[in-house]
């Protein structure tokens, strides 16, 4: 075999891995390195602010103080974000749909008034937290309604409301990406499968159900998964907010790493509790993966 046949069948082979081998590099120093320094670090009591020299091996002793008991609020946070993420994915899904397709149901115009659903998402989520936070004062914008129209007026900065007005206001700024995204994919469903059922006598219900939803089927699964990793990433509109307060009412898990690490300056246990937060997500996702290929058959 010739120098020349190898080289030819090597390139014929391996061209694909050649053309993403740049990419695989860069996210393994960005993704993968950072991670394997937070696991090492996860093994250490290090103090914020300390050289690394003066790091103290304690194998599992982080993961023991936060899994049983030394971390009190470590449940707690991990139940606030559970709930958060639900109400929030949740939430911005079912308004991203339903706008969708009314939007999708008008003769025209549909592509203008999807260009303000822009908006909220353009905001730097720090200003739309400020902008919320002024909302839901006492005597805020939601209260100025609410007495108006039900006569009452809330406390949004209780423990009892907080995380209601923390979901309203972060599905606020989420919804119009599952807007525009449904949108653009119900523009891009071919016609003929609708018309044939409307020839049938299908209703729309029976048409949403049985044709666009299937057909949505990939879109929708993409868009839950984004928003789901984001919605337990989120950090800056609830830290904006209300700082995980009050007491600790919306510590959901980035604000409780962001105290650990830098406030208790414990950054061998902050480690810790973002590993457990990857491994979260991992587990969630996979979860919405396989619920939805069972739901629909994938």
């Amino acid at each position: 075999m010739s120098l020349k046949f190898f080289l030819k069948k090597f390139s014929k082979k391996y061209y694909p891995v050649l053309l993403i081998l740049p990419s695989l590099i860069t996210v393994l120093i960005l993704v993968a390195y950072p991670l394997l320094i937070s696991l090492q670090t996860s093994l250490y009591e290090w103090t914020y602010g300390t050289s690394w020299s003066q790091a103290k091996y304690v194998g599992l002793k982080n993961y023991y103080w936060v899994f049983f008991g030394g971390d009190y609020l470590f449940y707690n946070s991990l139940q606030l974000t559970i709930i958060f993420v639900i109400i929030q994915v949740l939430g911005s899904f079912i308004i991203g749909i339903f706008f969708a397709l009314l939007l999708d149901k008008l003769p025209r115009g549909g592509e203008i008034i999807t260009a303000f659903f822009i908006i909220p998402m353009v905001m730097m989520p720090s200003v739309v937290g400020l902008m919320w936070r002024l909302y839901f004062t006492y005597d805020g914008f939601v209260n100025y309604f609410l007495e108006i129209f039900f006569g009452i007026k809330i406390n949004w900065f209780s423990i009892n409301y907080a995380l209601i007005a923390l979901s309203i206001a972060t599905i606020w700024m989420t919804a119009p990406f599952f807007i525009l995204v449904f949108y653009a994919a119900l523009k891009a469903i071919p016609q003929e499968p609708i018309e044939a059922a409307q020839i049938d006598g299908a209703s729309e219900w029976i048409i949403l159900k049985d044709i666009k939803l299937p057909m949505l089927k990939p879109i929708i699964l993409i868009t839950l998964i984004m928003r789901t990793i984001e919605a337990f990433r989120s950090f800056d509109v609830p830290y904006i907010m209300f700082g995980g307060g009050p007491g600790s009412a919306t510590e959901i898990l980035a604000i409780h790493i962001n105290r650990v690490a830098f406030s208790f300056r414990q950054l061998g246990a902050g480690s810790v509790l973002s590993l457990f937060l990857i491994f979260l997500i991992i587990i969630m996702c996979s979860f919405l993966i396989k619920q939805l290929r069972e739901t629909w058959r994938f």
